[in-house]
């Protein structure tokens, strides 16, 4: 495929050989991309001449077609002290946070951006996606002065550049950071029929259909309980849980994905805890509230209308997609029961997007 090939595309071929993997055109074109850039970072310039200019690779399509495995793939066979790979929404977290460290600063995310690359040569993001409004508004500066000091971005995404952030407020003052991305980095479809997570069939050991006692003796066979009905306090507010264990905590789904909850929460029981069981998981979205999507004037700007109506559970369904992220990324596992079959747990129509990475998520939690 290339007359030129790299640890890459030769592993990737192994595995195909191996019957690891299937063939996957669209696979092949993304591995081939990211072999040749590969092959361009294993390459040494020579002192007498300048550092090239080069683009990273932004991967996109739908859930289950290999985007992380192959930027995974990437990740491990690169030689390079000064790679880092992580979930995107932690990456903006930390700089939230260093932002916040940083008040009064002039030029703070140009401080931020050389923090960065003085440790970071390669940047891998997994899951990049846009829905926060404060996010959308720092990334612009945040990635030029990223990319003015070199750094070599490698993301995946469900969606192209282009569709980043598409119903979001105030979207004009996004439009320069996929100017950016698409400057930077070489896009490349991984769209397809075949769903990879599925090829271990659609089994349900770790799901739970109107059967909450299941959840319970399922959870009572497995885990030696330490205490039973109290609060465990979380980002320093409590959150009651029904069962603990050494590693294992029973949650209501009220508790853990309504009121004052946010990723923080699930990043702190992702740290602490190797498998989080869920109880009375109601479906989500089932019927529009009334209420249509309407912002008025807010920080000095006007903020856009949405054509988009709030439907019941939005705002649960919101954080239960977070904390599928969060476990499914660190390879935790989520026991769950729920009132419905995957496919119809979430049926509203703001959320469908990010839900269908969600339930393909959960599906392939069943092999583990």
């Amino acid at each position: 495929m290339t007359d030129k090939s790299g640890q890459i595309l030769q592993h990737y071929e192994q595995l195909v050989a191996s019957k690891q993997l299937s063939v996957d055109v669209a696979q092949q074109r993304a591995i081939v991309a990211l072999d040749r850039l590969f092959l361009r970072l294993q390459t040494p310039t020579p002192w007498w001449r300048k550092q090239p200019n080069i683009c990273g690779v932004y991967l996109y399509g739908p859930v289950g077609r290999g985007k992380s495995m192959m930027m995974d793939l990437f990740y491990r066979q690169l030689n390079d002290d000064k790679k880092v790979r992580l979930h995107f929404h932690h990456f903006m977290a930390q700089i939230h946070q260093r932002l916040g460290q940083l008040q009064g600063s002039k030029n703070p995310l140009e401080i931020i951006a050389k923090e960065w690359r003085s440790n970071v040569n390669v940047l891998c993001f997994d899951e990049f996606f846009v829905s926060d409004i404060g996010d959308a508004m720092l990334m612009a500066g945040l990635f030029k002065a990223l990319f003015k000091q070199g750094l070599i971005l490698i993301a995946t995404s469900n969606c192209h550049p282009d569709e980043l952030y598409r119903n979001g407020l105030q979207r004009a003052r996004f439009l320069p950071t996929i100017n950016l991305l698409k400057e930077h980095c070489k896009v490349i479809s991984v769209e397809g029929e075949c769903d990879h997570r599925f090829r271990f069939g659609h089994q349900f050991k770790y799901y739970f259909i109107n059967d909450d006692v299941a959840l319970t003796t399922f959870f009572e066979q497995r885990e030696i309980k330490l205490n039973s009905h109290s609060n465990l306090n979380v980002c320093h507010r409590p959150i009651h849980f029904i069962h603990l264990a050494k590693e294992a905590i029973l949650f209501d789904f009220m508790a853990l994905c309504s009121g004052p909850r946010s990723t923080t929460d699930y990043i702190f029981l992702a740290e602490h805890f190797e498998r989080v069981y869920i109880a009375n998981v109601p479906v989500m979205g089932s019927r529009a509230t009334g209420k249509q999507i309407v912002h008025g004037i807010e920080d000095s700007y006007q903020r856009e209308k949405q054509n988009l109506q709030e439907h019941t559970l939005d705002d649960e369904a919101r954080r239960f997609i977070a904390l599928v992220d969060e476990f499914y990324d660190r390879g935790k596992l989520l026991v769950i029961s729920t009132q419905a079959d995957m496919a119809n747990l979430y049926c509203g129509k703001k959320l469908a997007f990010e839900y269908a990475r969600t339930e393909s998520r959960l599906v392939e939690m069943q092999s583990w």
